[in-house]
This record gives structure tokens, C-alpha cells and sequence, in this order.
């Protein structure tokens, strides 16, 4: 596990060392690097797997082929025993070295051997190339940049931004789609030239040009009808094989204990594995945590008799750390409870290296409760005929329009006219359309020229209409595979890997295996959510393993009192920052606009609550890498 950084098309080698210097925190037990014509590649290091001999970066045996890794490969002893047998030697005994190996094998087609979390560069001298690869899944992240026929990449952002050809300045519409999701979309950063390599996918340089290729993408839902029994037997094989293959470490490991389902399943696996009592750690906020999931996290921990360790986080904590969850976040990503997986990860590092935890669950197995009003909604479009809902309903609805907020508005919408995608997304949004713009001053509304909601339906619905066929049928399906590929990569992953790595903690993610999460596509949807019950299949996994309380329990979301907090030193703190608004000062948004938000949320806080913390984690991060 570590960091990498590098360039091609030229040769800089301050540069490099200048962006291995400023994402030391991802790898701080080594560094190395490899410079050479129109070449440079940078690693930071954190030892988990050959403590002594796996600096980077590695090559081949004539030293023609060079690799710099950030990831782990858990099917790598297999691959490497057998490159050896096909005559291949090796020089050292960590997983990065079998990359160069099966690129001689192979070709660019060794990433589909792999098996694990990886974001990796790798430079074939010979043919003076560069291959850059992200797992498909998006657990480990990857940036990059090109100016003219320079290319620039790295695990973060911040790497990047140690290049004067890039100035660091806003994408807007990467702007119009956050005040929409809370994070943002496809390939797009907040910061103008500067992309995500998406999951599933390679990029290859050369001569000054990139071409980049899709490899893997979560498989079209089967429509298999085998025994529940048999879902069951076989889903928990493959996650006990999933989560056996991630105790691969020579350092310490632990779980992220919630109380929930997801990790409590992965502790219960991970307890019959190993000998000695498994380290848990446990996040809550105030004294509403102590009561809510710190009890029920205890709870599970006593079960499996693991070494439990728990923190609450008080408000106070925001005015203290937040700016550093944007610094290592990079993008800004309106997200309350990432203050939580920052210090639960500065706790973690006191204990272990290694943490698994429960990420994906919901995704992949149906848990969300927007996919019950989906379908309920889809049922619902079924039943009444469209000229009743067109004729009675919507005529309701856009009479009251004006006395309703947007979200209310739009949703109601949803369910008088035929936009199922549209209801979906916008249960996972914060400002409409008509918000935004209200908003922006002329200048950036003048530059605005899509709609998020279209541009979202676009890039996720019809992909995966195209996937899935029927609209109508597969509606639960669809709605799975565009949380998995937006709100589980750009947001819960994101922050899961720069929020662990900013305290040298590697996070494994044992659920999203990619040969769970294809077994998974198979399952009926009637088996994922089965009536009202969401993760019916999981669950029943989860019979044998969980305590029967955490079993019984209904799903509930992990509660941040952030109105609470708005009602104290996090509204100070928002007043603050909005009274020398760089977002303001930059012509970005109507300072009016923004203290009518204010004014709303002290009488309406339920509604306002997230509008007001995205503007704020985004003023923060204006001034955190604009005014730097």
C-alpha cells in the first residue's frame, strides 16, 4: 500500500521528488524513484506485505520493464508461481514484482489476472511506453493530467498540482454537479485538466497521446433462478474466501466494527480465522453515538470477543480538523461523517496497519431505502394509468409548486409524470436545478450548459440500459448499478482510502471482491430485496454469523446531528468562513442567496441542514487549494 506520482514527456526531477514529498502520508516507511528519458515514476511506501524487500520501483530481469504499484494483489502467490514454472525470475518475494512479469506474459491483458485493489504505472522502455490501470471496482484512486503532450498521474491530486503548467482553478460543471450529489461524476474533478482514470479501465501514453480502454464493468444482472439455498451456501463461500485472502499481512490488522450487517459479517468471518482476538474500532458523535451505534458496535464486539476500542467525535472536532479531511480528500465531497473515518483512522494507527471493513454492502446486495421507494414508485406507475397521472395529479402538484421547497417539488413530480430516474437521483440530491441556479451569479450561470440530473440519467441509466434491457424490469438493477458505479466509488471509496491512507492505515473492502460482486449480479433482485426487506440474501448469510439482535435490527442510516451541530460552533464556523467567502469573492455565488440559506436553515434546519455543510466544504476547499 502506498502512493504514486509520476510523468511523461518530459524530465523533471524536482518535480518528482516535489510530488512524492507531499503525499508522504500515504507511504511513509520508503520512497523511491525512476527517472530516465521522457520518464519519471514516483512511490511512496507503506510496508505491509516483503517488509524488507519490496521497495519500489520494481522491474524485470534486463531492467526493461518498470512498475510503481499502490494496491495489494491477493492472488499473487498463484501468478507468481505460475510465471516461474513459464520461466520467469524473480528478486523479490512482495506482489508488486508479478506486474512486469505478467506484462511480459501478457501484454496490457494482465489486469484481467489480478485480483485485488490496484491503481499501478508501468513504463515497457523498449517501446517507450506507459500503461496506467485502475482496479474495477475504483478502490484505489488514480489522477491524471494532460498539458500538450505532457502527461501527469498520481494517487492524489495535490501530486498533480506540484506541476506550474497546472493551475489549480474550478470545473465548473464539475461545480454544477456537486451542489447537486454531493460529489463528482464520471471522470470529472473540481479541478479544470485534472481527471479521474475511471475503474475498470487502462490508459496507455505514448508518443504524446492517450488512448484509454475499458476492461471490466459490473456484469448485466443474471436472470438465473437456482435454490435460495443455493445463493446463500455459495454467497457465503466466496465471502469467506474474500475475506481469508485479505488477512495477507505481515503487520497488524482490525475491522471497522458498525454494528451493522455488513461488518458484522466480515468479524464474524474474520474471527474463526485467527487465533487471537480481533482488533475492532468503533466511531460515534456525541452522546446521541453512545446510545445509537457505539451500543449497538459494542454490542457485536462482545459477541465475537474481539479487542474492542471506540471514539466520539464532539463538535468541536470540526472547527479543528475539517480542513485537513478536505486537504487529504482533494475533492470536495459534502459528506458529514468523514470527519468520522479521519479520526477513527488516527485511532486505528495506534493498534494496526490493516483495517477491513463493510464498504458496499448496500450496493451490491439492495439497502438503501431508495431502492424501496423506487420500486414502490414504479409500482405505482404501473397501477395508475398516465392520463390519470397526468390529468389529476400533476395538475395538483403544480398548482402547490410555489409553496413547496424544490426537493419536496421535484419529487412529487416523479410520481405524476414518467421520470423514475430522475426520482431516484434526486433522493440522493441537495440542490435542484432552479436552486443552483438562483445561485450563481450571471457569469457562472452564463457557463453552465447541462443539466445535472440529465447528465447523471445519461451517463448511469442508459449505460445501463443498454446492460440490463427492459426499463421496467430491471429497475432495481439499474438503480444498484448506478450507486456501485457513482455514490460507491466517488464518494464512500473515495473517502475511505484518503481519509485511511492519511494516517498510513490500509483499508480492505472484502464485500466488493470482484468475484463476489459478479456472483452477486446473478441473485434475483426478488432475493435482494425480498418484499420490504432489504439485503434479504445477505441476511440470510448473516443467520448463522450475527447476533441475533443485529439480525433483528432494522436498517437505519449512521446518524450525524449535524443540525444539532449547525445550531452551535458549526454555525459559527459556517459564518465565519461565508463572511470572507472566497466563493463569493471569486463570482461564484449571490452573497444574498447564500445568507437567505442561512436565514432558512435557522427556521427550517431539516432542509437546509446539507445545503449549507456542501457550501461550506466547498468554501473550505476553495481556500484550501485555490488560494494556496
Amino acid at each position: 500500500m502506498c502512493g504514486i506520482c509520476g510523468f511523461a514527456g518530459f524530465e523533471d526531477e524536482k518535480l518528482l521528488k516535489d510530488m512524492c514529498s507531499v503525499i508522504h502520508h500515504r507511504g511513509p516507511d520508503d520512497n523511491g524513484m525512476f527517472l530516465d528519458s521522457g520518464i519519471g515514476l514516483g512511490h511512496r511506501r507503506l510496508s505491509i506485505i516483503d517488509l524488507e524487500g519490496g521497495h519500489q520501483p520494481v522491474h524485470n530481469e534486463d531492467e526493461t520493464v518498470w512498475v510503481i504499484y499502490n494496491g495489494e494483489i491477493y492472488n499473487f502467490l498463484q501468478l507468481k508461481a505460475d510465471l516461474v514454472s513459464k520461466g520467469h525470475r524473480f528478486y523479490t518475494s512482495s506482489d508488486t514484482e508479478v506486474l512486469v512479469h505478467l506484462y511480459e506474459e501478457y501484454g496490457d491483458k494482465l489486469v484481467h489476472h489480478l485480483r485485488g485493489m490496484f491503481a499501478f504505472a508501468l513504463w515497457d522502455m523498449t517501446k517507450k511506453r506507459l500503461l496506467l490501470a485502475r482496479d474495477r471496482l475504483g478502490i484505489k484512486p488514480l489522477y491524471y493530467s494532460l498539458t500538450g503532450n505532457k502527461l501527469l498521474f498520481a494517487s492524489e491530486i495535490k501530486a498533480l498540482l506540484q506541476c506550474e503548467d497546472i493551475r489549480p482553478s474550478v470545473n465548473v460543471a464539475a461545480l454544477h454537479d456537486y451542489l447537486t450529489f454531493r460529489h463528482n461524476l464520471a471522470d470529472e474533478t473540481m479541478f479544470q485538466g485534472v481527471h479521474k482514470l475511471m475503474p475498470g479501465h487502462t490508459l496507455t501514453y505514448s508518443g504524446g497521446s492517450i488512448f484509454i480502454s475499458q476492461y471490466w464493468d459490473v456484469p448485466a444482472h443474471g436472470n438465473n433462478e437456482f435454490t435460495e439455498d443455493y445463493y446463500v451456501n455459495k454467497l457465503r463461500g466466496l465471502l469467506e474466501e474474500s475475506v481469508r485472502i485479505r488477512l495477507m499481512s505481515e503487520v497488524p490488522l482490525g475491522v471497522y466494527l458498525s454494528g451493522g450487517i455488513d461488518s458484522g459479517i466480515i468479524t464474524g468471518m474474520m474471527s474463526k480465522m485467527v487465533d487471537e482476538p480481533i482488533e475492532t474500532f468503533s466511531v460515534g458523535f456525541g452522546s446521541e453515538g453512545q446510545i445509537g451505534e457505539l451500543s449497538q458496535a459494542q454490542e457485536a464486539a462482545d459477541y465475537f470477543g474481539t479487542n474492542h476500542h471506540e471514539i466520539v467525535v464532539e463538535q468541536g472536532a470540526y472547527a479543528k480538523y475539517l480542513k485537513d479531511v478536505i486537504w487529504h480528500n482533494d475533492e470536495p465531497v459534502a459528506d458529514p461523517s468523514a470527519l468520522a473515518v479521519f479520526l477513527l483512522s488516527k485511532m486505528a494507527k495506534k493498534h494496526v496497519t490493516v483495517v477491513l471493513n463493510g464498504a458496499g454492502g448496500d450496493e451490491i446486495f439492495g439497502g438503501y431505502i431508495s431502492y424501496k421507494v423506487g420500486m414502490l414508485n414504479n409500482r405505482y406507475h404501473r397501477l395508475v394509468p398516465g392520463f390519470v397521472r397526468k390529468g389529476l395529479v400533476a395538475p395538483i402538484v403544480d398548482s402547490i409548486s410555489p409553496h413547496l421547497p424544490s426537493k419536496f417539488y421535484v419529487g412529487m413530480k416523479s410520481a405524476s409524470h414518467e421520470i423514475t430516474e430522475h426520482g431516484f437521483l434526486f433522493s440522493k440530491s441537495v440542490f435542484s436545478e432552479e436552486d443552483k441556479h438562483s445561485l450563481y451569479t450571471g457569469e457562472l450561470d452564463s457557463r453552465i450548459s447541462h443539466d445535472s440530473f440529465n447528465k447523471a440519467t445519461d451517463i448511469l441509466f442508459n449505460n445501463a440500459t443498454e446492460k440490463f434491457g427492459n426499463r421496467q424490469e430491471s429497475l432495481l438493477s439499474r438503480m444498484m448499478y448506478a450507486d456501485t458505479r457513482s455514490y460507491l466509488v466517488d464518494h464512500i471509496l473515495l473517502e475511505t482510502d484518503k481519509l485511511t491512507m492519511s494516517s498510513g492505515i490500509e483499508a480492505r473492502v472484502p464485500i466488493i471482491d470482484h468475484n463476489v460482486v459478479e456472483f452477486a449480479c446473478s441473485i434475483p433482485d426478488s432475493l435482494k430485496l425480498k418484499g420490504m426487506t432489504e439485503k434479504y440474501i445477505l441476511k440470510k448469510v448473516g443467520k448463522d454469523i450475527l447476533p441475533k439482535a443485529t439480525q433483528q435490527r432494522k436498517k437505519r442510516p449512521f446518524r450525524i446531528p449535524i443540525g444539532t451541530w449547525f445550531k452551535g460552533e458549526l454555525m459559527e464556523m459556517a459564518e465565519q468562513a461565508m463572511d470572507d467567502s472566497v466563493i463569493v469573492r471569486e463570482g461564484y455565488f449571490k452573497p444574498e442567496v447564500i445568507q437567505d440559506i442561512m436565514k432558512k436553515h435557522n427556521r427550517s434546519e431539516l432542509l437546509y441542514n446539507h445545503k449549507l455543510y456542501a457550501l461550506l466544504v466547498f468554501e473550505m476547499w476553495s481556500e484550501t487549494f485555490l488560494e494556496r
